[in-house]
């Protein structure tokens, strides 16, 4: 990679000592603005940011001189190292960059509305690296009509600011010494990728999708040019299998083959050891769950309807072209390559040092009893029932169907399905998920803006019927003019003032109480030995009264959470619960993919990087359990069903692994337990 380096053409006003490779960067004082109770002092080393909260995008604003714009249009990345200088608490930060304008609504390359990219970094205590930002140049990869590249580019000469914060707050309000660090060396690298330039190519572009599902204007290490390519690396794979044996620690499940002996039942239990939470394994030994999602052999097939101009490949009468599905038969060499595969997959998950079977696996998989597995029952199931006419995404657990259709969800599963009836009595199911990401901030305005007859508007109004007795009375305290207890159930509108809130809690923190639950009986009815492995929230942000409920119901609590880190979280967030992260992932623009992923970073090894600090950042928090990556194959290049089309497999749409990932997986799984015992934040797994 060249590391050219461009210098800013800003008038020398102060030089900071931030560095533009060998140049210092001159920048006066008033560029930089200290965000939200951040601390950021100029030293002759860089700046050192400091912060006791991530709120409110704590952290510092880099800006142009006054009536200029930073031009970066000659440069491959922003770059900046960053030191933390933490002794004991891992580091999240992300740089963020946008060029437009709010009152932008150009889509040229020249006019462009607001937008924004990002990468981050995450870093253990004393670790100092470097972070880079690819620049996504709308000069080179603004797609010709009709076609699709890069999917938010910048104009790169006229970049508002750069910014540096802790993007999506999770932790505590305030933590001394959350953030403290040094910024330094900030710079422009390398020579744009000219030779990738799509912008202005017209009818040249296409076809930009090879005979693979790989973008065809550009090379990289793994890329498959020919079908003996995908059987010489499959050759390739299984050697190095056949010398790659599990984890000498584990036993058979995975679990801490020599570590302590706890009781042994014969199922997956939760317990804790030396203050710390583990699963333990139906052997009685200590169990952390390093995992993967969507272990399916194909999913999310590209649509190629309306579009045959996107392809080498002829696009079927139907549209449909599962890429990778055809990618494996050739790999296989057989038309059904489901059992070849799934025997490589569990091989694959040993060798790479994972010991469970994620969310939305492939249940072929799972009956093949190989790795220990956790289970989703629902996934906002369409036949419970919801709220009718309303986008938000929850059930109606006032409808009467609800309470029997949750409440019986394992049996009614295990009924019509073989894989939930073996996991019953199954050792190798940890337990089970019961749906992915609902809207738990959205339930009060579903109630209010449902029909009069929806069931849990009747129930609110019930309730609201018992304190008040009188319509009368509720409007003297919600300042409301409601003619009768009709007229409110008519209305769909929010009402004004604060004076429901205690009401609209009180019926929220009952609803809430109700899914949860119904959601619990739905398993421990049949299986009392099996775990409710929760709801897997957005985030760990939600209101007390929600994460109190989520606790008093779920065996362990699932949380989907795209950071550089999650060590900072609180270990008392769900009230002594046990963590499951069950989404996580890093992603990259160096694989010929048009979006990195929701954690961007910027190249392999930097994903692996990044996956090895996240998993020793979950390992030292005493309440995390385990943590699931997001997802096993690289998503369409073109998106799935609703447009996401990220670099975030372990695999690519080839079913090539990525070494550099694999590798890292590997030596965490190897030494997960040792680490997580030792409880100390380093770099090297073998501490």
């Amino acid at each position: 990679m060249s590391q050219n380096v461009h210098k800013f053409m800003f008038p020398a006003l102060l030089c900071l000592g931030l560095l533009c490779g060998a140049a210092e960067l001159p920048l006066d004082r008033k560029q930089l603005k200290a965000q939200y109770r951040a601390k950021a002092q100029l030293t002759s080393d860089g700046i050192l940011l400091k912060s006791d909260t991530a709120e409110w995008d704590s952290g510092v604003q880099i800006n142009p001189p006054e009536g200029r714009k930073f031009d970066f249009s000659n440069a491959r990345y922003l770059a900046v190292d960053v030191e933390n200088l933490s002794k004991d608490k891992q580091l999240r930060l992300t740089m963020h960059i946008s060029s437009g304008g709010r009152d932008k609504g150009s889509s040229s390359h020249v006019d462009l509305p607001l937008r924004e990219v990002n990468t981050g970094i995450g870093l253990n205590p004393g670790e100092k690296r470097t972070m880079r930002l690819y620049l996504p140049h709308a000069a080179l990869f603004t797609a010709p009509e009709g076609g699709r590249n890069l999917k938010r580019p910048l104009d790169t000469s006229k970049i508002n600011s750069i910014a540096f914060k802790m993007q999506w707050p999770f932790e505590p309000n305030e933590v001394k010494g959350l953030l403290d660090c040094r910024l330094s060396n900030l710079r422009l690298e390398g020579e744009p990728e000219t030779a990738r330039k799509v912008t202005g190519m017209g009818d040249a572009y296409f076809p930009f999708i090879d005979d693979y599902g790989q973008y065809r204007h550009l090379d990289w290490p793994e890329k498959i040019h020919s079908d003996s390519d995908l059987k010489a690396r499959h050759a390739e794979e299984l050697a190095q299998l056949e010398k790659t044996p599990r984890p000498a620690a584990w036993d058979r499940f995975g679990g801490w083959a020599d570590g302590p002996q706890l009781k042994a039942t014969g199922s997956f239990y939760t317990a804790q050891h030396n203050g710390k939470w583990y699963f333990v394994d139906p052997e009685g030994r200590l169990f952390w769950s390093a995992g993967i999602d969507v272990l399916q052999p194909h999913t999310d097939a590209t649509n190629g309807r309306k579009h045959e101009k996107w392809f080498t490949a002829r696009v079927p009468e139907d549209g449909v072209m599962p890429f990778t599905h055809w990618n494996l038969q050739k790999k296989y060499g057989q038309e059904d390559y489901r059992d070849a595969f799934y025997d490589v997959l569990a091989r694959r998950l040993q060798a790479w040092g994972i010991n469970t079977i994620g969310n939305w696996a492939s249940r072929d998989f799972m009956l093949k009893g190989k790795v220990p597995y956790t289970m989703q029952l629902s996934d906002f199931a369409k036949e419970l029932p919801r709220f009718r006419n309303s986008k938000v995404k929850f059930y109606d657990v006032y409808d009467p169907e609800f309470e029997v259709k949750m409440g019986n969800i394992l049996r009614d599963r295990a009924a019509v399905d073989e894989i939930t009836r073996k996991s019953i009595d199954d050792p190798m199911c940890i337990g089970y998920f019961i749906d992915n990401e609902l809207a738990f901030g959205g339930i009060v305005k579903a109630v209010f803006g449902a029909e009069p007859d929806q069931p849990a508007k009747l129930e609110f109004v019930k309730d609201l019927k018992a304190k008040y007795g009188t319509i009368e009375a509720l409007n003297k305290v919600w300042g409301s003019s409601y003619a009768d207890w009709d007229g409110l159930l008519q209305s769909k509108a929010m009402p004004e003032g604060k004076g429901f809130r205690k009401d609209v809690d009180a019926f929220n923190n009952k609803f809430i109480e109700r899914y949860f639950e119904l959601s619990r009986k739905g398993i421990k009815s049949l299986a009392p030995h099996r775990l409710y492995l929760g709801c897997r929230f957005v985030g760990f942000r939600h209101a007390e009264a929600v994460r109190r409920i989520a606790a008093k119901y779920s065996d362990v609590i699932s949380v989907n959470s795209y950071h550089n880190s999650i060590a900072n979280v609180s270990p008392d967030q769900f009230f002594g619960k046990p963590m499951l992260i069950g989404e996580f992932h890093f992603g990259t623009y160096d694989r010929g993919m048009f979006s990195a992923s929701l954690c961007p970073v910027w190249n392999q090894q930097e994903r692996a990087v990044s996956y090895q600090r996240y998993l020793q950042g979950a390992l030292s928090n005493p309440a995390m359990i385990g943590a699931h990556w997001f997802q096993f194959r690289d998503q369409p290049l073109t998106g799935r069903w609703d447009g996401e089309g990220y670099q975030i497999g372990f695999v690519d749409v080839a079913d090539t692994p990525y070494p550099e990932l694999t590798r890292a997986a590997r030596e965490v799984g190897e030494n997960m337990y040792s680490y997580r015992e030792n409880g100390k934040l380093t770099n090297s797994m073998n501490n």
